[in-house]
């Protein structure tokens, strides 16, 4: 059998030809480099000033070219690091970036090489250079988002266990501030009135702030554009925003980007904002905003906690008091409600009625825990079978919970007048009801109720008998208050209350 030749040995296959080369290292964002030690000369490949974002130009051959790029926080370090390798012989490997330009992201290069020697002698440090921008960004939004999320595990477990509110908010805005690197943040919670909000906690405001600084809700603020919303809130320059104007507060400290979230409250009201601002003009992303939120839900929690065991504590302090008092008052309209009617039935039918409005009164308020109580939500449950016949308006205010449940009784008794004598007596009939507060300022703030039957013109001055006696002794003699009649057409009825400022 003949035996087959053997393949000739083959060598290894080099690329030599210069045109490939020089598009290997264009589309890999590369270039090559040569600098002779202990002197001003320095080569580069055509390919270098396009990595560093440089016109040919730029570079004259001499090393202060490549050193006028350098951004000035990385110089120091690139040169520590050619000087290691000068004196050790290790290899030179560096990341840095170069020169800012203006209105661009940073601009990231890698280099690496290590010193070689010519035959004559002559050093050199010779390398590559590699744009590694996209690596460098993706690497640091990794890091953002491992931090944020170690901050917030440390800000939930601290929150669960501080038993100071005061201290979890001013915790919160303090690792806002750290981590996602801002001079200014700020936790809004709103007011009693619902019609502003209060700077509660915050970093880098000016003294006396901080627990006295007031925005408003309207929508043209970022806060009040961010109660409106239902996403986050991401500003890139203030300057520039066609949403909102932003309140005066934010243009005092000079800002310009910034994101703000909403604080999810115990019900259907928030609690407040939550907002972080830049002084400089600054992208931020997402992840930044969700991470934000993850801060503010948190907070939510632990005023949820907060309110909680307060609440407990009323109701066990209150308990007693509350029951007491609650059968006197039945008592008493059940003997005015008896006595001042010759009709066993019709009587019995307005007591149910009145014993009902103070149940529902009752629900809503002790459901708080006796605390300030949403007037909405009262409105809502005594006139709810009335339905849409009576308009309501007014902002999400808070009431001391003895007038609201007191307000309770009111509201039962206008609407069973209107339903007897006014625009509730009339298939098509309706009446629109409206609060508010007023400034006072000799005095508390005024709740104010506003009920008007436009179609009333048989409903007189309002409740009569017993139904009148309950509201004069509630309104005038318990919350010294005024009853106003309004004008004709139609019946009109305004309440001015001032409001205590403690429960």
């Amino acid at each position: 059998m003949t035996a087959r030749p053997s393949a000739p040995a083959r060598s290894g296959v080099f690329l030599t030809d210069g045109p490939a080369l020089a598009e290997g290292l264009r589309l890999g964002r590369a270039g090559v480099w040569r600098w002779k030690i202990d002197s001003n000369e320095l080569e580069w490949t055509a390919h270098l000033a396009e990595v560093h974002a440089l016109p040919p130009e730029a570079f004259d051959g001499t090393l202060a070219s490549f050193q006028n790029d350098l951004h000035p926080e990385d110089s120091a370090a690139v040169w520590q690091q050619i000087l290691a390798t000068l004196d050790t012989g290790a290899p030179y490997r560096c990341l840095y970036r170069t020169a800012p330009r203006a209105g661009q992201p940073d601009l990231w290069i890698e280099a690496s090489g290590g010193i070689s020697h010519a035959p004559d002698g002559t050093r050199y440090l010779t390398g590559i250079c590699t744009e590694v921008s996209a690596r460098v960004r993706g690497e640091q939004q990794l890091a953002r988002r491992l931090a944020q999320h170690h901050a917030v595990a440390r800000f939930g477990s601290y929150a669960l266990a501080e038993p100071d509110f005061q201290k979890v908010l001013d915790r919160a805005v303090e690792i806002a501030a750290d981590v996602l690197a801002v001079p200014l943040t700020k936790i809004l919670q709103f007011a009693d009135t619902a019609d502003h909000l209060v700077l509660v906690a915050g970093l880098g405001w000016k003294d006396g702030l901080v627990g006295t600084g007031k925005v408003g809700i309207e929508r043209e603020s970022q806060a009040g554009f961010t109660l409106l919303s239902s996403e986050s809130v991401l500003v890139e320059d203030l300057q520039h925003e066609t949403r909102f104007d932003g309140p005066q507060i934010l243009h005092d400290h000079g800002v310009r980007s910034g994101v703000s979230v909403t604080i999810p409250g115990s019900g259907l009201r928030p609690f407040g904002v939550f907002g972080i601002h830049a002084r400089e003009v600054r992208r931020f992303e997402a992840a930044d905003a969700e991470f934000l939120l993850s801060l503010a839900n948190i907070v939510a929690g632990a005023a949820r906690q907060v309110e909680a065991a307060r609440h407990q504590a009323v109701l066990m302090r209150e308990m007693a008091h509350r029951a007491g008092n609650m059968l006197q008052l039945i008592n008493s309209i059940a003997g005015q409600t008896f006595n001042a009617s010759a009709d066993p039935r019709a009587a019995r039918h307005s007591f149910s009625e009145r014993l009902g409005a103070l149940a529902r009164s009752n629900y809503i308020v002790s459901r708080g825990g006796w605390a300030p109580t949403r007037f909405a939500e009262l409105v809502a449950e005594v006139l709810q079978p009335y339905g849409t016949r009576i308009t309501t308006s007014g902002r999400d205010i808070l009431l001391h919970p003895d007038l609201c449940f007191d307000m309770g009784l009111v509201l039962h008794e206008l609407a069973s007048h209107a339903r007897q004598h006014g625009g509730l007596a009339k298939v098509d009939g309706s009446v629109s009801l409206h609060w508010t507060f007023r400034a006072d300022p000799s005095g508390p703030r005024v709740f104010c109720l506003d009920w008007r039957d436009a179609a009333g013109d048989a409903a007189g001055d309002g409740p009569a008998g017993f139904g009148a006696k309950l509201v004069r002794a509630l309104v005038e003699q318990k919350w010294q208050g005024q009853i106003l009649q309004g004008a004709p057409p139609g019946f009109g009825l305004r309440l001015e209350i001032p409001h205590p400022d403690r429960p």
